[in-house]
């Protein structure tokens, strides 16, 4: 045999023997069986959530309606607020304490939030902004009896981070025990805070957007019971559905709007003003209620007063949220729903943020979507939906 046949045959043993134990060492772990099986489904059906993906015939979920009260002092940025839940127990199980979720303490200096983002240049705080935020809460108590007879009880509770516990004296009944509690609070809006509420400075004041702005109950459901994740800044939110009566107390010279519909607008719109909203409810083309020449006019604002209450109510829906300044241009159009029922477009914006091809097209491109989309999949079934140029758009 040639020196060169005895090579050839060495490499190719060589070769044979790292195939080999290269075979050997990434040997595939596949298992059909496992892949395509009986059973392969990594849930079975229970009686509240079928294996289709629907609800159970045993189906249930919990509500929360809330009654909230707040007042907004522009020149310290801060929120003062009251609420009043009320919380049903449709769950199998009693509770013998109650969750809440306070994502304002997000803005605590100390909060888990604050320690995994980076100082400076963040979507989380104020960028850059000096600031330590969260909320005040100086009561939690339970209503006791009803009508005149009913009192208020303090309750004990624990704050961990964004999440609040609530001990009960007395388990909540299951399969629709209620339970109303008060909370008062209070707390300081950051300039910038996680991509949802703000402080934005304008040329003609402060404009506020108001998000994740009342303790709120944490979901209770029959995968994981009481859902404490704790608020980092990033992610959406799982909240019960309820109803909602908001009283907004602003400075005068401030327009709102809000998740839901307006109950006083003659208390809080010029007599000007109604009758654009009259007719932009009866229009398909943009509507102004109030332009940007009329935003320093000082008769675009009722008089006699140094604040106003606005009123607004939004029924069966997961939360709310809210703008306020001095600021706004606003304006609206009608939505034609599939059904024939109507709902509202509405813009708010500054004048910095005016003009055709800015936010002056707002109302249009909201009227457009939700009309498309109501016909495409779904109809939409509240009486407003809201377009804010701000830090935060609802």
């Amino acid at each position: 045999m040639t020196r060169f046949s005895k090579n050839f045959s060495l490499l190719l043993a060589m070769l044979f023997v790292a195939m080999t134990a290269f075979s050997q060492e990434e040997e595939s772990k596949y298992d059909y069986n496992k892949a395509f099986g009986n059973h392969f489904y990594t849930k079975n059906a229970t009686d509240t959530r079928s294996a289709s993906g629907q609800p159970g015939h045993a189906y249930w979920q919990n509500s929360a309606s809330y009654s909230l009260a707040v007042r907004l002092d522009d020149t310290a940025k801060k929120l003062t607020g009251s609420e009043i839940v009320t919380y049903t127990n449709n769950s199998p199980d009693r509770l013998d304490f109650l969750w809440m979720q306070l994502d304002q303490n997000l803005f605590e200096k100390d909060s888990r939030g604050n320690a995994i983002i980076p100082l400076r240049g963040s979507r989380n705080g104020a960028k850059g902004q000096e600031f330590d935020g969260g909320y005040d809460i100086t009561a939690v108590k339970m209503v006791v009896g009803s009508g005149r007879k009913s009192t208020a009880v303090e309750l004990t509770y624990r704050i961990v981070d964004t999440r609040m516990q609530i001990e009960l004296p007395k388990g909540l009944e299951a399969r629709g025990g209620k339970i109303t509690l008060i909370i008062d609070y209070s707390f300081t809006s950051p300039d910038y805070g996680s991509d949802r509420m703000g402080v934005l400075a304008t040329e003609n004041g402060n404009l506020y957007t108001v998000a994740q702005w009342y303790p709120r109950m944490c979901v209770y459901d029959d995968v994981y019971g009481w859902n404490t994740l704790p608020y980092l800044g990033a992610g959406e939110f799982y909240l019960e559905y309820g109803d909602f009566d908001m009283a907004i107390t602003v400075p005068a010279s401030h327009l709102v709007v809000a998740s839901g519909e307006l109950q006083n607008p003659s208390e809080v719109y010029t007599k000007t003003q109604m009758e654009r909203w009259a007719a932009a409810s009866k229009s398909d083309s943009t509507v102004m209620i109030r332009t940007a020449e009329e935003v320093t006019d000082p008769n675009s604002r009722p008089s006699g007063s140094s604040e106003l209450t606005w009123h607004f109510k939004m029924n069966n829906a997961r939360d709310v949220a809210w703008a306020s300044s001095a600021a706004f241009i606003v304006d609206a159009s009608r939505i034609n729903l599939p059904s024939g029922k109507k709902s509202m477009a509405i813009s708010a914006y500054p004048i910095e943020s005016d003009g055709q091809d800015a936010w002056g097209r707002s109302t249009e491109y909201v009227k457009g979507s939700i009309e498309h989309y109501s016909k495409m999949w779904y109809e939409y079934p509240y009486p407003a939906a809201v377009n804010v140029a701000g830090n935060f758009v609802f």
